[in-house]
C-alpha cells in the first residue's frame, strides 16, 4: 500500500473513532499509554459534538427554547447518530431535524414541534439563501395577452413556505427575544411564507389560497394552472410577490419547453 493510501486509511479510522466511538482500528497506532490515548479521543469526540449541538441550537433556538436544554441536546445527540452531517459546512446541518422531531418518541406530545423545526429552517435557508437579480417588469408587460395564461414564473431563492395544521408562527412570534413564551393564537392552520428583503428575513401569514399559488409558482406551474378555481383572484398575490421582490424571473410559452 502507498504511503498515501496508508494514510487515508488511518484518517478514516481517527474520524470513525472520534465520530462513532470506534476506537479500536487507531489507538493501536497511538504513542503512549492506551488509556491515556481513549481520553484524549473522548475530547475530539465531545469537542465534535458540541459543534454539532451548537449548529442545531443556532438553526433552531425557538425550539431549544420549548423544550429545554437537556431535551435539546440528547435530541441532537440522537440525530447525530442517526443522520450525521453530510457536509463540513454546520450552517447547512440541520435540515433532517423537522423530520427527526416528528417521529421522535420524546417529542410526541407537541405535535406542532417538528412544523415549528420546519419554519425555523426556512427561516435558516431563507437567510443564507442566494441572491437573484429580480424580474424583468418590461419584458413581462411586452407578452402578449394571449400568452400570459402559460407563463411560468421563478421565485426569489430565498423564498420558502411553510403549510402547518397548527399555529407556528404564533409559536415562533411568542418564543423572540423579548417576548414571554405565551402565543397570541393557540388554534388554527398557519401558512407562512418566508423571504429575504432588504438583508434580513421577513415571514408573512398567506391566506390558503395564496399558499396554494405561491406553492404552484414555485413547481413551475403555468400562471392560468396556478391560480386554480374561478372565483378566486390572483392577481393581488401576484402583485404582491413583485412588490417584494419575490418574482426572479418568467418563461413564456417559446421557452417552457
Amino acid at each position: 500500500m502507498t504511503g498515501t493510501g496508508a494514510l487515508a486509511r488511518m484518517q478514516a479510522a481517527f474520524a470513525s473513532a472520534v465520530t462513532d466511538g470506534d476506537e479500536a482500528a487507531v489507538t493501536a497506532h497511538l504513542a503512549g499509554d492506551p488509556a491515556l490515548a481513549r481520553r484524549r479521543l473522548a475530547i475530539y469526540r465531545e469537542a465534535i459534538g458540541a459543534n454539532r449541538r451548537g449548529a442545531l441550537r443556532s438553526a433552531f433556538p425557538v425550539v431549544a427554547r420549548l423544550v429545554g436544554e437537556a431535551f435539546f441536546d440528547e435530541a441532537a445527540r440522537r440525530l447525530a447518530a442517526v443522520a450525521p452531517p453530510a457536509c463540513a459546512d454546520l450552517n447547512r446541518y440541520g435540515d433532517g431535524f423537522p423530520a427527526f422531531l416528528s417521529t421522535y418518541p420524546h417529542a410526541e406530545a407537541m405535535r406542532w414541534l417538528a412544523d415549528v423545526a420546519r419554519l425555523e429552517w426556512a427561516w435558516h435557508e431563507a437567510l443564507s439563501a442566494a441572491d437573484a437579480t429580480g424580474i424583468d417588469f418590461a419584458a413581462l408587460a411586452a407578452v402578449p395577452a394571449e400568452e400570459q395564461p402559460a407563463l411560468r414564473f421563478s421565485l426569489h431563492p430565498s423564498v420558502r413556505l411553510v403549510r402547518s395544521a397548527w399555529p407556528v408562527l404564533a409559536i415562533w412570534e411568542a418564543n423572540q427575544p423579548g417576548r414571554d413564551g405565551t402565543p397570541d393564537r393557540d388554534e388554527g392552520a398557519d401558512d407562512v411564507l418566508a423571504w429575504r428583503e432588504d438583508g434580513r428575513v421577513r415571514m408573512a401569514l398567506l391566506a390558503p389560497p395564496d399558499a396554494a399559488f405561491v406553492e404552484a409558482i414555485g413547481r413551475g406551474t403555468p400562471l392560468e394552472v396556478a391560480a386554480g378555481s374561478e372565483g378566486w383572484d390572483f392577481a393581488p398575490m401576484l402583485v404582491r410577490l413583485a412588490a417584494h421582490g419575490l418574482l426572479a424571473g418568467f418563461a413564456g410559452p417559446q421557452s417552457a419547453g
